[in-house]
């Protein structure tokens, strides 16, 4: 999983720490019969550029990534956000 950064348009191979980011994903399996369900954790990474711009998720299962959107307060356009102090 950290061998290559997880969005599938880069694929910029994993070298150092200090590069990108690391996640950690924890899955549930549910066993068969009377045990307790299986919990694991897999590690994904995004290079410095591509975890800038994306978080990673889980969706049915399966962990991709999706855009970071910032969120501006509520009431508040674009161009209010953007306006300088006065």
């Amino acid at each position: 999983m950290l061998s290559r950064c997880l969005n599938a348009s880069c694929g910029a191979p994993f070298h150092f720490l200090e590069e990108g980011r690391i996640f950690n994903i924890e899955h549930i399996v549910a066993t068969a019969g009377k045990g307790e369900p299986q919990r694991f954790v897999e590690q994904y990474w995004l290079c410095g550029l591509c975890s800038q711009r994306l978080k990673v998720v889980v969706e049915n299962g399966r962990v991709t990534t999706q855009p970071i959107h910032l969120e501006l307060p509520v009431g508040k356009t674009p161009e209010e956000k953007r306006a300088p102090l006065v």
